[in-house]
């Protein structure tokens, strides 16, 4: 690829506030994890709330291949993009330990306030009372980068 052409695709360096408005305003994205050594790739709907980052694990039976691959402590990327066209988009990778939380704890009820904010709920809570396991995690951002293009190539 050229240097000319790779300039015409390649990104800048988002800033914060905009990594965080697009967090807050996306409210999906897609959680890569590595649980067996095998990586494996969800889409999710997640929240926001400026500080980490909200994630529901909904299950309609009692195995679920994000919570096999899943454990406290492990090491979880969520990769959110907003993509409009071929040179108009912003993705963001936020990378950090995921820490589970309790529903019988204090901190589910904030957890719950989060995702209400922003996130994109499934059809998953029309069938909650089928739903056999319910997970609530949190990811701790210890690396958040952003990558953006907002402008049309030269003709």
């Amino acid at each position: 690829m050229s240097q000319n052409l790779y300039a015409q695709f390649s990104g800048t360096p988002m800033s914060r506030d905009d990594i965080d408005r697009l967090l807050e305003d996306q409210g999906y994205g897609i959680l890569s994890l590595c649980g067996d050594g095998t990586p494996y790739s969800v889409p999710l709907s997640f929240g926001y709330d400026g500080e980490s980052v909200a994630l529901l694990f909904l299950s309609e039976g009692p195995q679920s291949r994000k919570a096999d691959a899943i454990s406290e402590g492990a090491t979880a990327r969520l990769l959110v993009t907003d993509i409009r066209g071929r040179f108009d988009w912003q993705s963001v990778a936020v990378t950090g330990p995921v820490h589970a939380v309790a529903p019988d704890s204090e901190a589910f009820e904030q957890f719950i306030a989060t995702l209400d904010d922003n996130a994109w709920f499934i059809r998953g809570f029309e069938r909650a009372n089928s739903l056999e396991s319910i997970q609530g995690w949190r990811l701790d951002p210890e690396t958040v980068r952003g990558l953006e293009r907002r402008e049309q190539p030269s003709e």
